[in-house]
């Protein structure tokens, strides 16, 4: 059971609502972002890829429609999307760049007007581009993904907000399971090889549904990685140049059932996905936090209360009858011209710099006084150790915090295993070998706008074995 110093650790972390545009007998999934609309996939039957089963074959092929929210939490008529990408094949997923303008998106390679080709079970999925003509109000004609291959699907595309990398999946050959997660990077115009973007995202079961966040954070569904459902909702950011460890994204965001294609927008205030939890369809759900996200957490820096002293001004006594003596303010003493101490923390300090008379040992006279005032750096601050074992109660504390443009009101804890809390302290432990990226944020109360202001910080925790798996695996 989880410790903790404020709300349970099993709060809901966010408010869900099912959206009106979903219908009870057709399937509606993978919302992506496009000038202020939804667009989104409907009429594929719960399945990830086609599945070719007979009970299918009777289906409309997946098309993908356009919503308006005409104003907050109140949507228009679904509308399909575009005439030029409809077609007897499956159109969707997609993905658009920031402007709109062009436009990444899945369909079945052979999608020429011809009854069946959707249930063509050799009929793989593609990558498609197409980019819009403003004059002609048309959509270019589809070009497809240089890599797409008739022997495997690639599907899922994610465009980066710089349109610089292009994230999808693939059953390509050399992958660790049944569908990964692979990325393209935009190098002079063209994209490069795929990369599989490695073992700490992928798995022997299927990866789906990458969607990366404009603050580098991925947002993917899994069936692995210890799914509680079928398909699972997980999380991952890059630490350095590799992936860490993914995230699982608890109730009400995840459930028993198939849990998949999450969106978010820039400022991680609210979102959509996909579940079949409530009927046998597809469904979009849109969430909203109850914990306010901290998207512009700055990595945490540590206080140094160390300093070298050196006089440059000071006089040359006789060495032999003399000698030069620091007095550091805080009870200790060091002798030479240049020395190195470090203060227990922040305070006023004042600095003296005696001659000693060697034969009294008295101080002959006072060669430079200075005073010292030492400061914690202006952060929200994490005071918890670097390492620590699993199932070792550990105790978070933010009351080195040093912020003095605003009053803070509340502590919000993330400690980087899908689990958080409230709290000035909290304490936690892990069960799970691994490398954390533990946050701490904080916020002031709301002025008469509703306006408050928020700060946060993160730093990593390794989670190394207990002592006793420590033990056995040197015995063995």
């Amino acid at each position: 059971m989880l410790g903790v110093i404020g709300i349970p650790s099993y709060a809901q972390d966010y408010s869900i609502s099912l959206l009106p545009f979903s219908t009870d007998n057709y399937d509606e999934f993978s919302p992506a972002y496009y000038r202020g609309d939804i667009v989104f996939c409907s009429n594929q039957k719960s399945t990830i890829f086609i599945d070719y089963t007979d009970e299918k074959e009777n289906l409309p092929p997946l098309n993908m429609y356009r919503v308006e929210e005409v104003e907050r939490n109140v949507w228009g008529k679904a509308e399909l999307f575009s005439k030029q990408f409809k077609s007897n094949a499956n159109e969707g997923p997609a993905t658009f760049n920031s402007t709109g303008s062009e436009i990444y998106f899945t369909r079945n390679n052979n999608n020429k007007k011809k009854i069946g080709n959707f249930i063509d079970k050799n009929n793989r999925l593609g990558i498609y581009y197409s980019k819009f003509n403003r004059r002609s109000n048309e959509w270019s004609e589809p070009t497809p993904f240089k890599y797409n291959n008739p022997a495997y699907n690639f599907a899922h595309p994610s465009l980066s907000e710089d349109e610089n990398y292009l994230y999808f999946v693939s059953d390509m050959e050399g992958g660790y399971g049944g569908t990964d997660l692979y990325v393209c990077k935009l190098e002079n115009g063209n994209w490069g090889a795929p990369q599989n973007l490695g073992p700490n995202i992928n798995t022997t079961g299927n990866e789906y549904f990458p969607f990366i966040h404009s603050t580098g954070r991925l947002y993917f569904s899994s069936d692995e990685h210890g799914s509680i459902g079928r398909l699972d909702i997980f999380y991952s950011e890059k630490v350095n140049v590799e992936w860490h460890k993914p995230i699982h994204m608890d109730a009400p965001i995840n459930s028993r059932y198939n849990d998949f294609g999450l969106i978010i927008d820039a400022f991680k205030k609210s979102g959509m996905f996909c579940s079949d939890r409530q009927r046998t369809s597809d469904d979009i759900y849109a969430f909203t936090p109850l914990y306010p996200m901290f998207e512009n957490s700055q990595r945490q820096e540590e206080n140094d209360y160390c300093y070298v002293l050196y006089e440059d001004g000071a006089e040359n006594p006789d060495p032999s009858l003399f000698e030069y003596e620091w007095t550091f303010g805080d009870g200790n003493k060091a002798r030479g011209l240049e020395v190195e101490h470090c203060f227990n923390g922040p305070g006023d300090y004042t600095l003296e710099l005696n001659v000693i008379d060697k034969l009294t040992g008295e101080v002959s006279y006072t060669q430079a006084i200075y005073p010292l005032k030492i400061e914690d750096i202006a952060q929200v601050y994490i005071n918890a150790p670097d390492t620590v074992e699993v199932g070792q109660e550990v105790v978070f504390d933010g009351r080195k915090t040093n912020i003095t443009d605003f009053d803070i009101y509340r502590y919000y804890w993330d400690f980087g295993d899908g689990r958080k809390t409230r709290g000035i302290e909290a304490t936690h432990f892990y069960t799970i070998r691994g490398n954390y990226i533990v946050q701490l944020g904080v916020v002031s109360r709301e002025d008469k706008e509703g306006n408050s202001e928020k700060r946060g910080v993160y730093k990593n925790i390794v989670v190394v074995g207990s002592l006793k798996e420590r033990g056995r695996r040197t015995s063995d």
